[in-house]
């Protein structure tokens, strides 16, 4: 879904998630008239598709209804729990790695889990982001290099670094496996090591 409600589909994409959310909360139009301080007559069009919110009157909306208010304009819908069996996480190229998504995310949430599969002496580059990266070895070594420092791991050992400045990753010895959890979009380098 475009992330702009005010097209006639992502209008109505809008309006049935609001409605959707409401009635699992089993809250009526005139409970949420009361919770967002909008009337029940305005929420009831916004439902139907006939008028998009402001962003003030989602952010109300969202609030009332326990959302973050990028649950109701996200590009696909997630579900509350998120769910990865082994047999559904494909390795797929990152740069110059492999790359596993753990988990697709959940409505409103920030965090990302992956896993990274990086080949010994080949530098990933991570494209500067809003952000930080939250790393787990779990087999072979790691290389860290972030703002003039450099950081070596092993198996079990972890880090947590901010996005804000170039980070490159590189594999000490054997192919490195390192579990991540992020709150940014990683993506690779396209100037530095690692870049496709």
């Amino acid at each position: 879904m475009d992330q702009n409600p005010n097209g006639g589909a992502e209008k109505a994409e809008l309006g049935r998630r609001i409605r959707e959310a409401r009635q699992l909360r089993g809250m009526t139009l005139k409970e949420m008239d009361e919770s967002a301080g909008l009337s029940a007559t305005h929420i009831s069009e916004i439902e139907r598709g006939k008028t998009s919110p402001t962003i003030g009157a989602l952010i109300r909306i969202a609030t009332a209804l326990g959302r973050e208010a990028s649950f109701f304009v996200e590009p696909e819908v997630l579900p509350d729990i998120a769910r990865t069996s082994r047999p559904e996480r494909v390795r797929q190229p990152f740069g110059l790695a492999g790359m596993e998504v753990q988990t697709p995310g959940v409505p409103g949430g920030r965090l990302k889990a992956l896993t990274l599969h990086l080949q010994p002496s080949v530098p990933l580059g991570l494209a500067v982001t809003d952000g930080s990266i939250a790393g787990y070895v779990v087999a072979g070594g790691l290389q860290i290099e972030s703002d003039g420092s450099v950081e070596v791991l092993g198996p079990g050992d972890s880090i947590h670094v901010h996005l804000d400045i170039p980070v490159t990753l590189t594999a000490t010895g054997s192919e490195a496996e390192v579990f991540v959890v992020t709150t940014a979009d990683l993506a690779p380098s396209s100037t530095g090591p690692g870049s496709t």
